[in-house]
């Protein structure tokens, strides 16, 4: 955890040690302490109270020195999120956020969701996000061009995916398996994921979509896939795994 440490951060820290055992849990103040050459296989980096006008180098660092480590961010209030971070989490330069108002069941499940290489983001932000067709060709506020065929599947593509709240690859895979009927212990199985694991996903799910159980989800799927098959255009594809 890179954090200005208060009460909270202690407490969390002493919360992810009990909940995963096998690793070490390693807390930091300075962003420089990132290029330690003793943290090796780093998981995941949890960011907490770190200034916005930080997050650049921090991100840059972490790229580089710490490649396969999943990015979190712990925050107050996901719809109060400095609009700059909240483009680095459109980007998905950050892979999850944490709100603080999360139950601590929730937000270890949400952890190990990050430290296996998931996503987890509150339907709130992502709500807030704008739809940018050209968002994936942005990096760190630079922008490419493209071709207008590029553009109108980009768009095409982000519509349908804000239309299903912004599902990551693995909440498609488990929705498809939830439309096929299968529980959450089957599709763990299936997709080598704890039962636990997989109801996050499934709690996610039922936010981003705004529904309530899985016939809602279900039905909510098949109509939104079936009218943007539809209305996307020449250069859509089908959006399903």
């Amino acid at each position: 955890m890179l954090a200005k440490i208060d009460l909270f951060a202690e407490c969390l820290m002493q919360a992810v040690g009990s909940r995963f055992p096998g690793h070490d849990v390693v807390s930091l103040s300075d962003p420089d302490n990132l290029l330690d050459g003793n943290l090796v296989d780093v998981s995941l980096i949890m960011l907490y109270r770190m200034s916005p006008k930080t997050f650049p180098t921090i991100l840059r660092t972490i790229h580089e020195f710490h490649p396969k480590a999943s990015i979190g961010l712990v925050v107050d209030n996901a719809e109060e999120l400095d609009p700059s971070i909240a483009g680095f989490v459109e980007e998905r330069l950050i892979h999850g956020v944490l709100p603080l108002n999360l139950h601590l069941d929730v937000c270890l499940a949400a952890i190990d969701l990050l430290m296996k290489g998931g996503e987890h983001f509150p339907a709130a932000l992502l709500r807030r996000l704008s739809v940018d067709p050209f968002a994936s060709t942005k990096h760190y506020g630079r922008q490419a061009e493209v071709s207008d065929a590029a553009v109108y599947a980009n768009a095409a593509k982000r519509r349908r995916e804000a239309s299903l709240g912004g599902l990551t690859t693995r909440e498609v895979q488990i929705l498809d398996l939830i439309c096929m009927g299968t529980q959450n212990k089957i599709i763990a199985d299936r997709l080598g994921l704890s039962e636990n694991t997989v109801k996050v996903h499934v709690r996610n799910i039922y936010k981003k979509m705004n529904v309530r159980n899985r016939t809602e989800a279900a039905s909510r799927y098949f109509t939104t896939d079936a009218d943007s098959e539809h209305a996307a255009g020449p250069f859509s594809s089908r959006w399903k795994n």
